[in-house]
């Protein structure tokens, strides 16, 4: 065999060899059979920490990887512009924008997601329906993957209210989900607004009215706590005075025997006061029923008391007017038995 014979039969055997053994490994991974779909997402955060081949997840599930990281006026420029889907105004402008270096250009991210996940009735469904799925607030988010400190695109709903889908300088290749800024860098803008707030807050004003304010409440304190002090001084003074007034008080024997005589005449009418009580009672009782039997002789009396008091007030009338007619005048007839006085 001819060297250059041997030469072409080694490097078809090599180029065998490397055939067979990427058809092995792509079929061992199985994404030869694997139905995929390629979204498209911007932001204009950094994507420090995102690679190509890091992970997708739709609410937490892996559905597939970052295909490609670039810029959008790379992948989309702007001389490419469609005529029949933009105006002249903003071809010009778009041309004009050519002309300069857009340092703010966002970043396109291009995703490979499996659709097997979804099952394979509704494989489909999840790329035809990205359109509504964006209405309702599908939204794309850089997450971070832990220590590591790399990232990953999750897809989850959101307020759409809250993460509008703003209109798009260009016509995505693919379908397209808006992005939302990730949690972290929320973080810091609402952190740098605070400080940004903070910087605009008059520390040194603030530091000088404390001050200030300090100053008078010591001057108030110094003319008014010396007498609160000396007032305080003849308070405990008193305090004292009559705590030992009690105390002598206390310990004279005659409060003592005052307090033990009370004690005993207390005793003694707790004993009596039953007793003297229900005799009381009984006297009642007794009155009330002597009462009861003699009422009508009571009322005999009463009324033979009330005819004598009138008789004496007529008779006194008479005395007043004529004296001499009591003295002289004739007594004055019997009266029958039945009749009246005329």
């Amino acid at each position: 065999m001819s060297p250059a014979n041997e030469v072409k039969v080694g490097a078809f055997v090599i180029t065998s060899f490397v055939l067979l053994f990427g058809g092995v490994i792509a079929l061992g991974s199985g994404k030869l059979f694997q139905k995929t779909q390629i979204l498209e997402t911007s932001t204009r955060d950094s994507v420090d920490g995102l690679q190509v081949g890091s992970p997708v997840k739709y609410r937490g599930v892996p559905i597939g990887e970052v295909s490609a990281i670039s810029f959008e006026d790379r992948l989309y420029p702007y001389e490419d512009d469609d005529a029949n889907t933009v105006d002249d105004g903003e071809r010009d402008g778009n041309n004009q924008r050519a002309q300069q270096f857009d340092y703010g250009s966002p970043v396109v991210i291009r995703m490979e997601v499996r659709l097997d996940i979804f099952g394979p009735e509704r494989s489909e469904l999840f790329t035809k329906d990205i359109e509504r799925g964006v209405t309702k607030g599908l939204r794309a988010r850089m997450r971070s993957a832990g220590l590591t400190g790399g990232l990953f695109v999750e897809l989850d709903m959101a307020d759409p209210t809250e993460y509008p889908a703003y209109p798009l300088a260009f016509i995505p290749d693919y379908p397209f989900v808006p992005s939302a800024p990730s949690r972290f860098n929320e973080m810091i803008t609402t952190l740098e607004r605070i400080s940004s707030s903070l910087g605009h807050v008059d520390f040194e004003g603030i530091g000088a009215g404390m001050k200030g304010a300090i100053t008078s409440i010591n001057r108030v304190l110094d003319t008014r706590v010396d007498k609160l002090l000396v007032n305080a001084d003849d308070f405990i003074a008193e305090l004292s005075a009559s705590n030992k007034m009690l105390q002598t008080l206390i310990s004279n024997p005659k409060v003592v025997t005052t307090i033990d005589n009370a004690a005993e005449i207390t005793t003694g009418l707790r004993t009596t006061l039953p007793a003297a009580v229900r005799e009381y009672g009984e006297f009642g009782a007794e009155l009330n029923g002597l009462l009861s039997g003699e009422e009508y002789e009571l009322r005999r009396l009463l009324s033979a008391l009330r005819e004598t008091a009138d008789n004496l007030e007529v008779f006194s009338d008479r005395a007043r007017q004529d004296p001499t007619h009591i003295l002289f005048s004739k007594p004055p007839r019997k009266l029958a038995p039945g009749e009246a006085e005329k």
